[in-house]
């Protein structure tokens, strides 16, 4: 048994993944390349590379930045007026798990 496992309860797991199967995909992308740097924030433009977005693409996923903290699944912080900082909301039990479970058997 995982550390993961013996923290957590089927039913947290469970809650997880239908969290994670209802986001799209670029806001999966997001949380889990975010629950691999946790507690670390990451730049925009860090976390477009890190979820293989073209500097073009950046554009595309201001929006869903926006959705996922109005979520409070995310936290980002308006740095400068062209530069945020992001990071997954660690106060979130569900994120904690996901946190937890990328350190422990993510790559």
């Amino acid at each position: 048994m995982s550390k993961a496992e013996a923290l957590f309860s089927t039913t947290d797991i469970y809650d997880l993944i239908m969290l994670l199967s209802s986001m799209s995909e670029i806001k999966r992308r997001i949380m889990l390349a975010l629950a691999h740097q946790a507690p670390k924030a990451v730049s925009g433009v860090q976390l477009t590379k890190m979820i293989s977005y073209s500097g073009k693409s950046r554009t595309l996923y201001r929006g869903v930045l926006d959705e996922l903290t109005a979520d409070h699944l995310i936290l980002a912080d308006k740095l400068t007026p062209r530069l945020y900082s992001v990071r997954i909301n660690h106060e979130n039990p569900l994120l904690q798990m996901l946190v937890s479970m990328a350190k422990e058997h993510g790559h």
